[in-house]
């Protein structure tokens, strides 16, 4: 399976907070000519904590009609029977470049509920799920990350595709991957292509983007020439000087500016949001010269 990246898209808003998509979909015909050919709506940069349900469903019927690749559109966290009404719901504007993720929406306690749950949704829809595979609080204390047997046994089942792999443990995240199918769509989050880079030799072959969601040709360039054996490095350079200033501002706060500088999407925020500080926003507009640059 060729390696390959998948940008998620952050929703926009008017000066006065409501949600609009014209702005997104110039950002998504900006992807598509820079030859991106996944993207996904996603829980935590997609804000669906900030959105209503029905606007949840408009911001991912927006993406699904303006983009023509590939889209895997995020479930909200919700009751097994609000789930599946969501599924029903989607299944008026999806076509078959679509696929959802879902997201578990409680504690863990054990892994019969939660097959259970993503077992119920996959019987709503034609189509395999992705997972969300985020770290959830345990029923008995502390914190639960998904493990490979639960993964395994729904991929048998045909319930899932695929995962966006959040594991909170950077050195288990390996042996998590490595216990995984060889056919799953693996995509690693939170570290991008320096993520992926540790990973791949445990299976995966795809990862969210970080300096993609601005610069796609930067980890289209990564992706070729990880697949051809070529030198990366010059690509995770490019990577590491983005991550220097926005991870240390907040990688969602900074996105979020980042996009409004060049002008494409996210020219509002809704509240509660962080104020752009113009410190900052001239931080990262000399940052992105930079790499811009560069590239």
């Amino acid at each position: 399976m060729s390696t390959h990246f998948v940008v998620a898209i952050p929703p926009s808003y008017t000066d006065r907070g409501e949600l609009e998509t014209q702005t997104t979909s110039k950002y998504l015909d900006y992807l598509a000519r820079n030859k991106t050919t996944t993207v996904m709506t996603t829980a935590g940069t997609s804000q669906f904590n900030l959105l209503t349900l029905d606007e949840i469903h408009e911001f991912n019927e927006a993406i699904v009609k303006s983009f023509c690749g590939n889209k895997i559109v995020g479930i909200p966290a919700l009751s097994t029977h609000s789930a599946v009404e969501f599924v029903k719901k989607a299944g008026n504007y999806v076509d078959k470049t679509t696929h959802f993720m879902a997201l578990y929406p409680d504690r863990y306690y054990d892994h019969t509920t939660i097959k259970n749950h993503i077992s119920a949704i996959r019987e709503s829809t034609d189509l395999p799920l992705y997972l969300h595979g985020m770290t959830m609080r345990s029923g008995y204390g502390g914190a639960w990350n998904f493990t490979s047997d639960v993964l395994c046994d729904l991929f048998e089942d045909q319930c899932l595709m695929g995962i966006k792999e959040e594991h909170t443990d950077f050195k288990k995240s390996y042996d998590f991957v490595s216990g995984l199918p060889k056919e799953m769509d693996i995509i690693v989050a939170g570290g991008s292509m320096r993520r992926h880079q540790y990973l791949h030799s445990a299976g995966a072959n795809a990862f969210l983007s970080g300096v993609g969601n601005l610069f796609p040709e930067i980890e289209l360039g990564y992706c070729n020439a990880l697949d051809n054996l070529q030198d990366v490095n010059r690509f995770l350079d490019l990577e590491t000087k983005l991550f220097n200033v926005f991870m240390k501002n907040g990688w969602h706060h900074s996105l979020r500016i980042a996009l409004s500088v060049v002008e494409l999407t996210c020219l509002f925020d809704r509240k509660p949001w962080p104020k752009r500080d113009d410190k900052l926003v001239d931080e990262i507009r000399t940052i992105i010269e930079e790499i811009g640059d560069e590239k």
